[in-house]
């Protein structure tokens, strides 16, 4: 009858840790319901042009970003062309102040830029801290 009563006790301890294990967030903590984003530049690590072979050729960027931290995601890509330059600005989004795990993690995106451009021209592509160059076939 004791050992029950023990057993019951553990079994009621160990039932009462998992849940409670269950309810603490895997990549951050807010101390706040509706906390202020922080947007910032993304580190680009792979900045690539891929030339699609149709008629007309069509413009393809691939980018692969960084996100610093388990809290950080993908924000927003915008694409400004001027001329041979393309510039396409990544940002990253996290919640300010937020406590978050140490998980460095990656993004891709792919950018279709079209066809809109000059046959035997070179072009520059921007994203953020990284440059490539391409010339229209």
């Amino acid at each position: 009858m004791m050992k029950d009563k023990a057993c019951k006790a553990i079994l009621y301890f160990v039932a009462t840790a998992f849940a409670l294990i269950a309810l603490v967030p895997c990549g951050c903590s807010q101390s706040s319901p509706t906390p202020d984003l922080e947007i910032s530049l993304a580190p680009i690590h792979e900045l690539r042009v891929n030339i699609a072979e149709s008629y007309p050729p069509q413009i393809m960027v691939y980018i692969k970003g960084g996100l610093s931290d388990g809290c950080t995601t993908f924000h927003e890509m915008t694409t400004n062309v001027s001329g041979n330059v393309i510039i396409i600005e990544v940002t990253t989004q996290r919640p300010g102040g937020a406590t978050c795990t140490q998980l460095y993690g990656f993004f891709e995106r792919n950018v279709n830029l079209g066809s809109d451009f000059t046959s035997g021209e070179a072009y520059t592509v921007k994203a953020n801290d990284k440059t490539t160059t391409f010339v229209m076939p």
